[in-house]
């Protein structure tokens, strides 16, 4: 099937190819083309099904008003909600959002950059990966507008947006040892992580707070690419020390789903003799019927405060660098 093009438009209307150039690209109030019109030839284009070339247009006026969006995995609902609250944001500025998926694989991600890159984005928004340090430092000597979101580089100056790992996992944590539970046991997620890392440090830091002894066998650590496998193993070997633990802490909304559902299998009266707790949530926890207390992270304002961020560095052609860190909502299912 032939293209449509703006001459064949312009054909079918009789008018010309230049003031259906001026509808397409936004600027028919500028060059005082009436509304009639403009409807006319935006129906016409419809009809016709004219898809606009954005490489053409990126090349033309320097801007394809598109933005990358580089997640760990658009299949996870935290991910899925957070592309969602990006992309209702950039509409707002008249901008359309591409989107990939890393899987937390370093090699997957640097790709996805440079093929984002190559569509000629006006900026990227990334949830970065452990491996992709050397592709962030890159972008920022080559000054491409972008924004962190969810984990960033300590070391790496970068426009951040995240929230307080640290204090909400130290809440989510006290608020355990408050209710009696002081052998807590911690499900980690891809150690070395920023995000991660914070939620380890809240828990330990809960635990000093506490004058309860970090005990180093009762934090185990799973990975992204073997998570159901991982997840079941460090349960069974929570819930079968010879001293049982209180409690079980899950750094994520996707380990908490599959350490219950194992629990559950495993045992079904184990919930009813350890606390479960997690960093995370899934909007249908309360279906488990499960007791629980959960974090609840702000996505909208992640998602809001990102599109905000990377349209300051597009529309100001410099360099923010500024840090947004939101706080959590604790939650309890009794």
């Amino acid at each position: 099937m032939k293209k449509v093009s703006l001459a064949d438009i312009s054909k079918e209307l009789g008018v010309s190819k230049t003031l259906v150039s001026f509808v397409m690209n936004g600027k028919a109030e500028e060059k005082r083309i009436s509304v009639e019109m403009t409807e006319k030839v935006l129906k016409k284009a419809k009809e016709m099904g004219y898809k606009a070339n954005y490489l053409a247009k990126a090349l033309r006026t320097g801007k394809s008003n598109t933005i990358g969006l580089i997640v760990a995995d658009i299949s996870n609902s935290f991910f899925s909600k957070l592309a969602r609250s990006i992309e209702d944001e950039a509409v707002k500025y008249g901008y359309n959002v591409l989107f990939g998926s890393s899987d937390e694989d370093s090699k997957k991600s640097g790709k996805l950059i440079e093929v984002f890159l190559d569509k000629k984005v006006d900026g990227l928004i990334i949830c970065p990966t452990k491996g992709d340090k050397i592709d962030i430092e890159n972008l920022q000597k080559t000054k491409v507008p972008n924004v962190l979101v969810d984990r960033y580089f300590k070391d790496v100056a970068s426009n951040i947006v995240v929230v307080d790992n640290l204090q909400g996992s130290l809440k989510i944590v006290e608020d355990q040892i408050k209710k009696g539970n002081r052998r807590i046991g911690y499900v980690n997620f891809n150690v070395g992580l920023t995000n991660m890392e914070g939620r380890l440090s809240g828990y330990k830091k809960a635990l000093k707070n506490n004058e309860i002894l970090f005990e180093k066998n009762l934090v185990k650590n799973v990975h992204f690419n073997d998570i159901k496998k991982e997840t079941v193993e460090a349960v069974t070997e929570l819930l079968e020390l010879d001293t049982p633990v209180d409690a079980i802490y899950f750094a994520n909304n996707q380990l908490a789903f599959l350490g219950v559902k194992f629990i559950k299998e495993y045992n079904k009266n184990a919930t009813k003799k350890v606390s479960i707790c997690s960093f995370d949530s899934f909007e249908f926890m309360n279906l488990l019927d499960t007791p629980m207390v959960y974090g609840v992270q702000a996505i909208d304002k992640l998602g809001e405060n990102a599109v905000d961020l990377i349209m300051k560095q597009i529309e100001s052609k410099e360099s923010v660098n500024e840090k947004i860190i939101l706080p959590i909502e604790i939650v309890e299912l009794k």
